[in-house]
């Protein structure tokens, strides 16, 4: 069997009061493999969103060890934490408050591509005239301030960034709890089909079962900081064996996605 792509052990996060200890995240394990997608999904506060931003260095874990693509994550400093974070991007929950919203499109796709060095001044347009294809906008809105277009093309702008680097893990964190429904189902068929193209594995937190099931190959449910059941999406979906999982399931609505991993 091949190495997961990314592998989680034992990752904990206390954050401390002057009157308590609250912990974020408690001895949290997951693994991704190449080209799939995890869900992670629980309640406000389960800790889901504090493990995303672990995975990126975005928060340091007090203990445990994560490998992505064989390496130490947390051992990596300097230019080699850099180099890495290409590999590994994130898209957030408000696509308006991950960019400057006075910023053009043009601007936001330039900026990953700029830092990085993986294009020119003078290739730039071109590159991300190709990007915003790719994600299904006409090239001509990179002309266009952030704040002037709609939340679902703000999310695709975001979902280009994203690829700019030409990353082999994505975490979305609530990516698309923000959208209506109609433009929710078209982000999660891009990101299907993205995936299919480009072999890309995805980490998808949401609170939203019905969503992650849509998307994910497998599904980790999270309470109070721990992964309390694992396994695949349509096992868990049809036999959830935690208390979080059934109450999960029970609010879930129909939803599929064609091509998706429940």
């Amino acid at each position: 069997m091949n190495a997961p792509l990314l592998s989680v052990s034992g990752v904990s996060k206390v954050y401390s009061t002057m009157s308590r200890r609250v912990a974020a995240l408690d001895g949290a394990s997951i693994s991704v493999a190449r080209g799939e997608t995890i869900g992670l999904v629980g309640p406000s506060g389960s800790g889901k969103s504090t493990l995303a931003r672990v995975l990126l260095r975005l928060i340091e874990p007090d203990s445990g060890s994560i490998e992505f693509g064989g390496e130490d994550l947390l051992a990596l400093k300097g230019e080699a934490l850099r180099t890495m974070r290409r590999r590994i991007q994130m898209v957030f929950q408000d696509p308006l408050g991950a960019f400057n919203p006075r910023a053009t499109v043009a601007s936001a796709l330039s900026d990953p591509l700029r830092i990085h060095a993986l294009a020119g001044r003078r290739e730039r347009p071109a590159v991300i005239a190709g990007l915003l294809e790719r994600v299904g906008l006409d090239p001509a809105l990179a002309a266009r301030a952030i704040h002037e277009i709609s939340g679902g093309q703000r999310q695709r702008v975001a979902i280009a960034r994203a690829l700019a680097t030409k990353p082999e893990l994505i975490v979305l964190d609530e990516a698309v709890s923000a959208l209506d429904v109609s433009v929710r189902g078209r982000i999660l068929e891009l990101l299907v089909s993205l995936q299919r193209e480009e072999g890309i594995a995805y980490v998808f937190v949401s609170h939203d079962l019905a969503v992650v099931r849509a998307i994910a190959h497998t599904v980790a449910i999270m309470d109070a900081g721990r992964i309390v059941e694992a396994g695949a999406t349509p096992d868990v979906v049809s036999n959830p064996q935690s208390e979080t999982g059934r109450a999960l399931v029970a609010a879930v609505p129909r939803l599929t996605i064609q091509g998706s991993g429940g």
